[in-house]
């Protein structure tokens, strides 16, 4: 089952973009991850401080559907080797 890995906030002083990651497991164990960055518009834009936990989830949730369909397509994907 895809969980959060983890949700950080970069730049300085404003919030230049937000980097989400989602974590799940194949069949075999191996673990995977995907990532995604969300740059803020210019009406968002201010310190991080000033970014809620709320709004920063609220971005994740849009965002997660997405991430965990490639989490899904990487579970079963196959490396062909050819000689």
């Amino acid at each position: 089952m895809p969980t959060w890995l983890s949700k950080n906030c970069n730049g300085s002083p404003n919030v230049e973009s937000i980097t989400f990651s989602r974590q799940d497991a194949k069949a075999d164990g191996q673990m995977i991850a995907v990532f995604a960055t969300y740059v803020p518009g210019a009406a968002e834009q201010k310190p991080a401080n000033q970014w809620t936990q709320e709004e920063i989830d609220a971005i994740g949730e849009r965002l997660r559907p997405g991430l965990d369909a490639e989490l899904e397509n990487l579970k079963t994907y196959k490396i062909q080797i050819s000689s």
